[in-house]
């Protein structure tokens, strides 16, 4: 009996893809640890994306605010959120730019919440160019090393053109 292979959307479909909102955060606040752990619930598929030397590192180097009596609030967990899933595409500093930016023209929680739509509706578009994409057989919506090798040039074309526009952004500044 033949194994049938997985279907490109199906499979994603077992990942969570979807970023928490301000209001879906926790109300307590949390200790390290328990920040790190829920880090990782949210963001899955991202291997060890998170310790207590970067979260020290983060707050070290001005990128979010510093903990109270060792605690971590929303403010803390919205901030960690962002600075993990863009850290892999851009550097640190081009990250805090980016917060500082959109933190002066709105709150944390605006954009928290711009920043997990923006995530959400980002990754379902990406899976539609998935699912369609496969140059041997374009009926066929099923894993292959072509959708691999088409979306990793795809990221690549996408820091090349996040890093330019931070760039022009940055020079236009000065």
């Amino acid at each position: 009996m033949e194994k049938k292979e997985k279907n490109f959307a199906d499979y994603f479909k077992t990942i969570t893809n979807r970023l928490p909102r301000w209001n879906e955060l926790p109300e307590i606040d949390l200790y390290m640890d328990q920040v790190i752990a829920l880090m990782e619930k949210y963001l899955p598929y991202n291997e060890k994306i998170l310790t207590s030397s970067m979260i020290n590192n983060y707050v070290k180097l001005g990128i979010m605010p510093a903990p109270i009596k060792k605690k971590y609030s929303r403010t803390h967990i919205a901030y960690l959120i962002i600075i993990c899933c863009l850290k892999q595409v851009i550097p640190i500093s081009d990250i805090q730019k980016l917060i500082e930016m959109r933190i002066a023209n709105s709150s944390i929680e605006e954009t928290l919440n711009f920043f997990s739509d923006l995530y959400d509706k980002t990754f379902k578009v990406v899976l539609s160019i998935g699912t369609k994409f496969n140059s041997r057989n374009p009926t066929n919506s099923t894993l292959s090393e072509d959708t691999a090798l088409y979306m990793a040039i795809g990221s690549n074309i996408s820091k090349y053109v996040a890093e330019t526009v931070l760039h022009v952004n940055n020079k236009r500044k000065k």
